[in-house]
Formats: C-alpha cells, sequence, structure tokens
C-alpha cells in the first residue's frame, strides 16, 4: 500500500493531466452539438470497423459449420427434387421407391493412380451400401464400393472398373462412360450406337436406367466423336464436369431399386 501511494504521489501531475484532460473533453462533446455529432460519427466508424473485423473472424472459424448446414439444407432439396421427378413419372396408386440423398464429407482421394479411389466419411450405419450413386452439384463422382460402419470406399469415374451408363441429354440412344487412365479430367463414352447424332459441346448426362443414379445428373461435354474400329458404335470423348481432384462434399444417391426388377434379374443370372 505504502508504494502505490508513492507511486501516485510520484507521478501526480501525469494523473491530474488525464483528469483534466478526460474533463475537458466531457465538457467540449457534452456540450456542443457540432463537436459532439462529430465524435459519434468518428467512433460510429471505429466500432463499426471493429465489427466488421470480429465478424470476419467469427465467420472464419464457424465457416465450416455453416458449409456443413449448408449441404444438409441442399441434401434435402435433391429429395424434393427427385420425389417430385418421380411422381411425374409413376402412377398415382403406386407407391413411390424409398429415395433419399445423404451427404458426405471426401475424407480421402486419388487421381493420378490408374486405378483410384475415394474415401467417404459416411457407411453403412448412415444406410450407405455397395452400389449406390455419387455426385456432387457439378456432375457424377462415383459408385460406393465398399462400406463399413463409419466409412466408404467410392469407386470413382477416375478408375479402369468404372462403367456408368450415360447418354446424350435430351435423347435416348446410350453408352458406358469408361476411362483408360491418363487424363483426370477426359474420359470416354462407348458403344454409342454410329447413327446417334452426337456432335462437339453436347452435354452427357446419366440415364436412370438403373437405381444407381437419378436420371439427368450432368457427367461432361463432348470433346470429340469418332467411329469404332467395329463399325457399329461411336467413340466420343468427353470432358468431365466435375473435378475429381477438388471435392470436398459429395451426394449419396439411396435410392432403392424395385423389387421385381430385382428378383427378375437374380432370375436372368440364375
Amino acid at each position: 500500500m505504502r508504494s502505490l501511494l508513492d507511486f501516485i504521489v510520484k507521478h501526480s501531475y501525469v494523473f491530474l493531466f488525464l483528469l483534466l484532460e478526460i474533463l475537458s473533453l466531457v465538457l467540449l462533446f457534452g456540450f456542443n452539438d457540432r463537436q459532439k455529432e462529430a465524435f459519434l460519427t468518428s467512433a460510429n466508424s471505429l466500432s463499426g470497423t471493429i465489427y466488421e473485423w470480429r465478424a470476419g473472424v467469427d465467420q472464419f472459424f464457424f465457416i465450416r459449420k455453416e458449409n456443413t448446414r449448408l449441404v444438409e439444407e441442399n441434401t434435402r432439396l435433391r429429395e424434393m427434387l427427385y420425389e417430385m421427378t418421380d411422381s411425374q413419372y409413376v402412377d398415382q396408386e403406386r407407391e413411390l421407391s424409398s429415395s433419399r440423398v445423404v451427404a458426405a464429407r471426401v475424407v480421402d482421394n486419388s487421381i493420378r493412380k490408374d486405378d483410384n479411389y475415394l474415401t467417404i466419411n459416411k457407411g453403412s450405419r448412415d444406410g450407405i451400401a455397395p452400389g449406390m450413386g455419387v455426385y456432387n452439384p457439378d456432375g457424377v463422382v462415383g459408385v460406393v464400393m465398399v462400406t463399413g460402419k463409419r466409412y466408404s470406399i467410392v469407386l470413382p469415374v477416375l478408375n479402369g472398373n468404372s462403367s456408368i451408363s450415360c447418354k446424350k441429354k435430351g435423347s435416348d440412344s446410350f453408352g458406358f462412360l469408361e476411362w483408360s487412365g491418363g487424363d483426370p479430367y477426359v474420359a470416354q463414352l462407348k458403344d454409342m450406337p454410329y447413327h446417334s447424332a452426337v456432335e462437339i459441346g453436347d452435354t452427357i448426362v446419366t440415364t436412370g436406367f438403373s437405381s444407381v443414379f437419378p436420371e439427368n445428373v450432368p457427367v461432361g461435354t463432348v470433346a470429340g466423336v469418332e467411329r469404332s474400329k467395329n463399325g457399329y458404335t461411336l467413340r466420343i470423348k468427353v470432358n468431365l464436369s466435375c473435378d475429381l481432384s477438388d471435392l470436398g462434399w459429395v451426394y449419396i444417391h439411396t435410392q432403392t431399386a424395385d423389387d421385381e426388377i430385382e428378383e427378375l434379374n437374380e432370375q436372368i443370372l440364375n
């Protein structure tokens, strides 16, 4: 306590100066409208800058949470879209197939290997099963290959074993999208009938023939067309619409196939 008193006495002139300075500012801005207005304007500008900076910091730290919320919202909207689309083509008395979209984050990925794979953070406990289609807002990503409880491995378009039924948008002619290695942004659409009117710049989409993908999910655009060696089909170069080197969130199409179709397929195979 003695030391504190000695410090105050020693610096008494400084404290007196500060006290008088504060008093003069109070008198200046408290009883003069012009100066008061100028002070408030400056204070508001400073506080606004501080608030904006703080909001930017908050946004930086909470952006992941916000992205998650937006992805979940988009998932619900996609479910509604597919249900509305399905209802246009089924009989009113027929019960709609189970249709659900699940969002997942890509936790591991590769694009430079001969056979690439990627891993997502959703598994069997989330309703994911092998054979389900995976895509993002840009287009097709691949098909679920193996599932664990919490994670799944996806066979992407950039894998030599991948084969996805595709067609020219607005046409019924279809082929199979395959990747022969090399350029991770280009694939080939094979077995398209040679009489198909396909031109450079046309859009390629999924056929929707199976339960893997809904119809008209973007696949890419035609970059080249040539006749196959057999003379009966076309070999089409496709620029992929989805950049598989830059994947964050993806969607899994979990619509189940019609039981009757599955039974018929099993009879054929057996």
